[in-house]
This record gives C-alpha cells, sequence and structure tokens, in this order.
C-alpha cells in the first residue's frame, strides 16, 4: 500500500516531498561516490554564488525563489565548510555578502564536471517519460506566482 500516491491531489506537497528526499539522497550518494563532502542542499546557493561570485543574502535569496532563512542556513553550513566566505558589505554594514572561498573555487571544477553528469542523467530520465515534469511543475509554479496557496484555498469554502 502506497498511502501517498492512494491520497492523489490532497497529498500533492507530500509526494513532491517525498520525491525531492529521493532525488536528495540519490546526489548524497553520487558526492560520496566521489569522496566530496558536499550536500545537494548546498547546490542552489553555492551554484549562484560560482555564477554571480559575490552576493548579498537578500540578492540570492530573491534569485533563488526561497526564504531568507533558507539562504542564512545553507550560508551558515557552507561556510563551516570552509566553502564559502561571509563578509560586512562595503555599501551596508549590516547586510552580509557571500562569496565562494578559495577552496570552494578549487572544488567547483570538479563539482562542475559531476553537474555536467547529473544534468544529462536527469535529461535523458525526463525527456523519456510521457510528461515532462519540469514543464509541469513551471506552470503550477506560475498559477502559485499569480494566486498564492491560501489565496487559492480561501475561494474553494
Amino acid at each position: 500500500m502506497d498511502l501517498i500516491s492512494e491520497l492523489g491531489a490532497l497529498a500533492f506537497g507530500s509526494r513532491l516531498k517525498r520525491m525531492s528526499e529521493t532525488v536528495m539522497r540519490g546526489g548524497e550518494e553520487v558526492y560520496r561516490y566521489y569522496g566530496i563532502d558536499f550536500q545537494p542542499k548546498w547546490f542552489p546557493l553555492f551554484y549562484y554564488l560560482a555564477q554571480k561570485g559575490e552576493a548579498g543574502i537578500m540578492e540570492i535569496a530573491e534569485g533563488l525563489h526561497v526564504t531568507h532563512p533558507a539562504v542564512i542556513q545553507n550560508a551558515k553550513e557552507l561556510e563551516k565548510k570552509g566553502l564559502i566566505v561571509s563578509t560586512k558589505s562595503t555599501e551596508d554594514a549590516r547586510k552580509r555578502n557571500l562569496t565562494l572561498s578559495e577552496k570552494g573555487k578549487e572544488l567547483l571544477p570538479q563539482l562542475q564536471t559531476i553537474w555536467q553528469q547529473i544534468k544529462a542523467m536527469n535529461s535523458e530520465l525526463i525527456d523519456t517519460r510521457e510528461h515532462n515534469i519540469l514543464i509541469a511543475l513551471k506552470e503550477i509554479e506560475d498559477v502559485w506566482e499569480e494566486k498564492s496557496f491560501i489565496e487559492r484555498f480561501k475561494t474553494f469554502h
């Protein structure tokens, strides 16, 4: 019995979380396979900094469409691992800017190679299914961008 699957639309969020956990565990296994101490949950922030160079917490949160606390939590973990550096902004001392550390920059080429392999594997998986899950996710994200979950819910009762 798979209750979450059986519940269908009622367990939509739980089903996405379950799928996310499966993918994240797989990512952990890949990094371990290569002997790299890196967590899949750090990928968006690390990748963002690799592309942008230096960025503030709020800019990152907006760019990744995640919460400010989520960025701070991952930043603390990455900083503890020595992969990023946090410095006070020269423009506003209350703000913190993040950049890849030297250790992070040294690890980047190896991570990029792994990411290319993961992307190719995921693309093959997604592109050979009847329905493209990335397109479906984008459609749902766009709907929630227009009207939040709670706003939509309130119109149903």
